[in-house]
């Protein structure tokens, strides 16, 4: 009988094997760069898709999320394999995706501020797509509109420019703006969206004449029906007549631990004889990231003449103490933001920011901010905040509270 040599057989499956692990099907999947269509889908006939661009730097990606005029660069991007991770900028959340092709990602968006399993479904493709499919041509959308929201936003201010098809907007409600929206009128029907990866929200409405009517879908967790009237001169409350002072009270202070754990308290020396903003916020909320982005221009300008500011957090977290103080941090860092914040709470339960505010009447919105002059008498309350979205609405309030700081920061003692 013939004798067989097993270790050139064995050596020669090896090889094979080696040069199969090592075939072009194993290489990592290079993403095309340019724009991209994503949506996320928050429920049965509400899908929310919105653009970015993907673009190779490097060994990494870059991704840059638009809604209308805002850009959101995201530069945390990890490929491994046929998987990739996008993590957001500023909020505590990220895509988990698989790479199918190119041109084609799937996964889900996962929002850990609302627990560690909140998680929409997401798909995303290559291509210049419009944001919405547009069918018909577009019928006419006043520019402001007075609405209501049904189940306990409140009354609302719709505020809308349109080119043809395309539309861009904005709400304004007594808690603060819906930021940057962006989508079309298709007909009779409005469709707007936005991503910013904390707020996904989507609306969808058909106009009749003046009126207005519709849903509104904030992710996965909150649906709600609006309705509303073509008003040029619609309004709500103003953001200082809502949060004041309570009778009895003459003095406002607070004590909290900075992110180091120290007790820092508004009888600090820190603050005496100084004009000080105390801004209720947390890093969850991206009206308050629009407000820490303007109070950061503020310190940096006025500071040394006097102006300090201060952050008090109540965070959205399931992971505890730890994490909340980390996303504060990683928040300052992303906005370079110098002054210093503090933690109230792991949650945003606005009752319980009352309960740590006694001297105030109730806390409605994140953020609230309080103007203290140099004797720290509370000279006003801001609750909410209305971005830079508004358009003329953010420039006025910009404008007039500069010089009221300005005023402030020149009265003597």
């Amino acid at each position: 009988m013939k004798k067989i040599h097993l270790f050139p057989v064995v050596l020669a499956a090896w090889l094979l094997c080696l040069s199969s692990c090592q075939s072009p099907s194993s290489t990592p999947i290079t993403l095309q760069n340019g724009n991209w269509v994503g949506t996320l889908h928050l429920r049965e006939a509400a899908d929310l898709p919105f653009q970015f661009s993907l673009n190779q730097a490097g060994e990494n990606y870059k991704m840059v999320v638009f809604n209308a005029e805002e850009r959101i660069e995201v530069d945390e991007i990890v490929q491994k394999g046929d998987s990739l991770i996008i993590k957001m900028p500023v909020f505590d959340s990220e895509f988990k995706l698989k790479i199918h092709s190119a041109t084609e990602l799937s996964g889900n968006w996962y929002d850990y501020t609302r627990g560690v399993d909140y998680h929409t479904p997401f798909k995303a493709e290559f291509g210049e797509e419009g944001r919405f499919p547009i069918q018909y041509e577009a019928a006419e959308l006043a520019p402001l509109y007075s609405l209501q929201f049904l189940d306990g936003t409140g009354p609302a201010i719709g505020q809308f420019s349109q080119n043809g098809n395309k539309v861009t907007g904005n709400f304004q409600t007594e808690t603060g703006d819906y930021r940057f929206l962006e989508g079309i009128m298709d007909g009779n029907t409005l469709k707007l969206s936005a991503f910013d990866g904390s707020h996904a929200f989507l609306f969808h409405a058909d106009i009749k004449g003046d009126s207005i009517a519709g849903k509104f879908w904030s992710g996965s967790h909150w649906e709600e029906s609006w309705i509303g009237i073509v008003d040029p001169g619609a309004s709500i409350r103003k953001p200082e007549d809502l949060t004041f002072l309570k009778e009895g009270f003459e003095e406002f202070s607070f004590k909290f631990p900075n992110l180091e754990g120290d007790s820092i308290s508004f009888k600090d020396d820190r603050f005496k004889n100084k004009v000080t903003i105390v801004q209720l916020m947390g890093s969850w909320c991206p009206n308050c990231m629009d407000e820490t982005r303007l109070f950061t221009q503020w310190y940096d300008k006025y500071h040394k003449e006097g102006l300090e500011i201060v952050g008090v957090a109540f965070e959205r977290t399931s992971k505890g103490m730890p994490q909340a103080q980390k996303n504060i941090v990683r928040m300052a860092k992303r906005l370079e933001a110098n002054y210093p914040f503090l933690l109230a709470a792991t949650n945003n339960d606005k009752s319980l920011a009352s309960e740590k505010f006694p001297m105030l009447n109730n806390i409605i919105s994140f953020p609230t901010s309080i103007f203290l002059d140099k004797k720290g008498r509370v000279r006003k309350v801001h609750t909410g905040f209305n971005g830079p979205g508004t358009g003329n609405v953010y420039t006025r309030y910009v404008e007039e509270y500069e010089a009221f700081l300005e005023k402030m920061l020149a009265e003597e003692i």
